[in-house]
């Protein structure tokens, strides 16, 4: 993959943004368990909804952009590294919230299938794994599961915060990157995973500061030139239908080991943290659509 993710000069952030407390996708709701996700509805009746994530991407079916979505996919700030990262456990997934010294330094994604001129801005990154290598994304392609997937959590500028942008079918945007296990050029001990000892406890946060801080492209490096692209939910209660999915094609390599620490966390029951991945969902018609092919 190309190493290049970032590009432009910021000009489409604009204005000073509010920051508020973050609220992470996985911690919307936390009552809920994956013993039984086809249980969620029961609860929070979106997530029996017509538009649901996870879903599996059929290479073959997807279609050609429109000529109003023909603009590239845009992420500037993808390279910055923020001043600290809160990550936490927070008994459903490692969860990695930046902060910044000030408003325009947060990563903003504009361009592609999000709607023109409008600006999504970076909330926070989170991952979903297996308890083995043959199943752990959410997303599947051709019917292949992947032993995890990193999801970049994004909501649009104009709504102000995570909270109230969630509440409109245009609210949110996420990056999804599946990973696959890297051969013996991959080097455990990414910095993403070097904290995970230290929140093995669900409920447990820690704050990376100086050289313990990274940039989101050093999560999942590697451009997002081809990428599919369809509406969808969170993948988590209370399962909004008010993303647009940005799942990029191919994989991108993981270090056994570092997978292996995400394994080693514990759920709220002091059980293994492990299969935290909603199964896929039905399609109901949605029209997936394929970038840079």
């Amino acid at each position: 993959m190309g190493s290049q993710w970032t590009v432009g000069v910021g000009q489409y952030l604009y204005g000073v943004l509010v920051f508020t407390a973050a609220c992470g996708l996985a911690s919307v709701h936390a009552d809920f368990s994956y013993e039984d996700p086809n249980r969620w509805a029961e609860t929070d009746p979106d997530c029996g909804g017509m538009r649901q994530s996870p879903i599996d991407i059929v290479r073959s079916a997807a279609t050609l952009p429109s000529l109003d979505h023909a603009a590239p996919l845009l992420l500037e700030g993808g390279i910055r590294k923020p001043v600290s990262i809160n990550v936490t456990n927070n008994g459903h997934t490692a969860q990695y919230t930046f902060s910044w010294t000030t408003a325009s330094e947060r990563p903003a994604l504009v361009g592609g299938p999000l709607p023109f001129g409008a600006p999504y801005v970076f909330e926070q990154l989170h991952f979903h794994w297996g308890a083995d290598n043959g199943r752990g994304s959410e997303h599947t392609f051709d019917g292949t599961a992947y032993p995890a997937e990193v999801h970049f959590v994004f909501f649009k500028l104009e709504y102000g915060t995570f909270e109230q942008a969630i509440n409109h079918p245009d609210g949110l945007a996420v990056l999804g990157a599946v990973y696959e296990i890297g051969g013996d050029k991959v080097k455990p001990g990414a910095k993403w995973a070097r904290p995970l000892p230290k929140i093995r406890t669900a409920g447990t946060t820690i704050t990376l500061e100086g050289r313990e801080v990274f940039s989101l492209s050093s999560v999942a490096g590697g451009d997002w030139l081809r990428y599919y692209s369809y509406a969808g939910s969170l993948t988590t209660p209370p399962c909004s239908e008010s993303v647009t999915w940005i799942v990029r094609d191919g994989t991108a390599p993981i270090a056994q080991k570092d997978l292996d620490e995400l394994r080693n966390l514990r759920d709220t029951n002091d059980q293994p943290l492990v299969d935290n991945f909603r199964p896929v969902q039905p399609l109901n018609g949605r029209t997936v659509v394929r970038y840079g092919f």
